[in-house]
């Protein structure tokens, strides 16, 4: 059954939510330890899809010079699209997520090392850490929705304001998420060359992080760190 062209900008939208849904961290499995990967290579290339379906639909819309409203769904859609990748990769959306999931990440942060994978909030959380001994500075590690071994290189450390401490300063840097909490990134990198040296499930005593101005400029650390692991 052929959908008409009246219909099928309608369906877009239900369609765009549908996928920002099933990448979330509030699906059924986005806690399951069983590792997903072939969801996380269905749902990249589906955002193509969306995206090439969204481009065709307002490219018709804009030859056929038909009334605004009709472009409705189709702005509507690309709105939830742009306000989705805010949310999820910009320094802005990091803050909002971590203000709007501060009772859970405290509790978290206060009840010690676990290697429970979990839903806190808008974050799902791998495991929590203490790596700095004498410190009350619990790291959560980030996860992805798509189960276990899916890990960011990111974590979330618990400062009360002050500035985090690590047992490997050359292979982290910090940037301060707001309400006592602090995004760390990871240089993959760095800190297996650092673990190689030492004992890496040891606590250590540790010093002061280097800190950043930007969101972007620690994801830009984590990404140039898994370039530099060894094969």
């Amino acid at each position: 059954m052929r959908v008409s062209a009246t219909l099928r900008p309608w369906l877009l939208l239900p369609a765009t939510l549908a996928a920002l849904w099933a990448s979330s961290v509030f699906t059924p499995w986005a806690v399951d330890p069983e590792p997903r990967l072939w969801l996380y290579d269905l749902l990249f290339y589906l955002r193509f899809a969306l995206l090439f379906w969204g481009a065709a639909e307002a490219l018709r819309l804009a030859l056929r010079r038909g009334p605004a409203r009709d472009a409705i769904p189709v702005v509507a859609a690309a709105c939830v699209a742009v306000v989705a990748l805010g949310h999820a990769h910009t320094g802005t959306g990091m803050r909002w997520k971590v203000a709007a999931s501060q009772a859970a990440l405290a509790a978290a942060a206060h009840a010690g090392d676990s290697d429970q994978r979990r839903r806190l909030g808008h974050f799902i959380v791998d495991d929590v850490r203490v790596p700095c001994a004498g410190t009350q500075q619990a790291w959560l590690w980030l996860g992805r929705p798509h189960g276990g071994g899916t890990g960011t290189n990111i974590a979330l450390v618990w400062g009360a304001g002050r500035r985090p401490a690590t047992p490997l300063p050359d292979a982290f840097a910090f940037w301060p998420a707001g309400h006592g909490w602090w995004v760390a990134y990871q240089h993959a990198g760095r800190f297996h060359a650092g673990s190689a040296r030492g004992s890496a499930g040891a606590r250590h005593a540790c010093s002061p992080g280097a800190l950043l101005a930007r969101h972007r400029q620690g994801v830009a650390l984590v990404v140039a760190g898994r370039r530099a692991l060894p094969e």
